[in-house]
């Protein structure tokens, strides 16, 4: 394998000037940026002539490598979304407004909204139709002369760019003008597959896609998540969403009897717990953190004209009273302890602590809120 060589300039932390950069810059184009090594530090980003890398290297000369895999994925997204933006707008004349190559999807913007189903469903054939197809695919350099004489370019050239420019034509389909990085054949790109879409910016709709072995990864992710839920619910693959309707549907009944019962509960042990209440400068409280199901519906029953209520679980915890002010105590004790959050009205708050407190210094610090509030 060729030692390739590059000099670098330390610029700020971890961050080198390299001129006449042999590295794909990220988000040139809308696309990734390569990764690699140089020496033994590794490529984080790559800027204009810049590089960040995970650690620091002395100046001077130093060996690199460059990621082909990454780049064969980078290749197969971005000819994927050639194909797919020419053929929207060949077929529906709808125009590619924006493009977004992230590490787990890529995003093509077109300029309509509410696009039908059957449109899109028909836009994934053509795609994999042309893969199929084994379509060579052409780089041409042509004079900026010769490029603005190009016709019916979908993409027209951008002012800024200057001296030859570089198209991509994909047979009969599509030319475009473009730096990054494209396969030799659309057979390479060997799936294409629109996994969302949504309309965004008020009237464009955004695809989301994967090609090729991102398109297989995600199938085989799929596949085992629908095998372990044919586990679960003992059934078929097409079987699963009824399953699924039906363990919904039952936990909606357990829920609806388990709120009823609870509130049955509450109503019949309230009378008790209002006997536990410990008395503090005159104010009469009651803490409640047993049962996590309960610590909502306790206040509908408490009654909160003689007693102030705590109630929560684990980490959070609130604050009612129809004759204490809760606002008050809440905002005395986060002034004096600012990592506990919290706020809320008269007669009701919400305390959430950090991992220091726990319910019974919390009942110390309510009670110094009480003190904060009487002086």
């Amino acid at each position: 394998m060729e030692n390739k060589k590059v000099n670098i300039k330390k610029i700020s932390d971890k961050t080198y000037e390299i001129l006449n950069s042999p590295f794909y810059i990220d988000g040139k184009g809308g696309q990734l940026g390569d990764r690699g090594t140089i020496s033994d530090a590794n490529i984080i980003e790559v800027k204009e002539n810049l590089v960040i890398l995970d650690k620091n290297l002395e100046d001077g000369e130093h060996s690199y490598f460059i990621d082909e895999k990454r780049r064969e994925d980078i290749s197969q997204q971005h000819t994927a979304q050639h194909i797919f933006s020419a053929e929207a707008y060949n077929n529906f004349g709808l125009n590619t407004v924006g493009f977004r190559m992230a590490e787990e999807y890529t995003t093509v913007d077109l300029d309509q909204k509410d696009i039908s189903k059957e449109i899109i469903d028909k836009l994934e054939e053509l795609v994999n139709n042309d893969i199929k197809k084994d379509i060579v695919i052409e780089e041409k350099i042509y004079t900026n002369e010769e490029a603005h004489k190009i016709e019916n370019l979908r993409k027209a050239i951008k002012d800024k760019i200057k001296g030859d420019v570089r198209f991509i034509k994909i047979g009969d389909i599509d030319i475009c003008a473009c730096a990054g990085f494209h396969v030799s054949r659309t057979s390479q790109i060997e799936i294409f597959k629109i996994i969302n879409y949504e309309n965004v910016k008020g009237n464009y709709t955004r695809f989301y896609f994967l090609a090729g072995e991102r398109a297989k990864a995600d199938y085989n992710k799929k596949h085992d998540i629908i095998k372990k839920l044919t586990n679960i619910f003992s059934c078929k693959d097409d079987e699963i969403l009824e399953m699924l309707d039906k363990s919904l549907a039952e936990k909606s009944k357990i829920s609806t009897e388990l709120k009823s019962l609870s509130m049955k509960y509450v109503e019949l042990m309230v009378k008790d717990f209002e006997k536990t209440f410990i008395e503090y400068k005159e104010h009469k409280i009651l803490i409640y953190s047993e049962d996590e199901n309960l610590v909502n519906i306790l206040p509908k029953f408490v009654n909160l004209d003689k007693f102030l209520l705590l109630s929560g679980h684990d980490k959070n915890y609130s604050l009612n009273s129809n004759i204490y002010d809760c606002k008050a105590i809440i905002s005395n004790i986060t002034k004096s302890f600012p990592t506990i959050k919290g706020g809320g009205g008269k007669n009701k708050g919400n305390i959430k602590l950090d991992k220091t407190y726990n319910k019974d210094k919390l009942v110390e610090l309510i009670k110094k809120g009480i003190d904060n509030d009487n002086e």
